[in-house]
């Protein structure tokens, strides 16, 4: 059986993976400020994806496919596929 830190750290791996496939700021679900810029707001909300997704990146070190699969999530979120 996993130590209890063991499980803590996997549960909270799963709550990033599923923060990042939703489009959900990790920053303003804790409860904090958004670490992501007003220009990826704006890029986001001009529907211009890979705008957002370079910004994205550049404010969370995310991946190319992790920021991609963000974008994506907060543009449907949005309405503005």
């Amino acid at each position: 059986m996993d130590s209890i830190e063991q499980r803590v750290a996997q549960l909270e791996n799963q709550v990033a993976f599923l923060q990042l496939y939703l489009g959900i700021d990790p920053a303003i679900a804790a409860g904090g400020e958004s670490v992501l810029p007003p220009e990826f707001h704006a890029a986001l909300q001009r529907g211009k994806r890979i705008e957002a997704v370079r910004i994205y990146r550049k404010a969370t070190g995310a991946s190319l496919v992790a920021a991609k699969d963000a974008v994506e999530a907060m543009m449907r979120k949005a309405g503005n596929n």
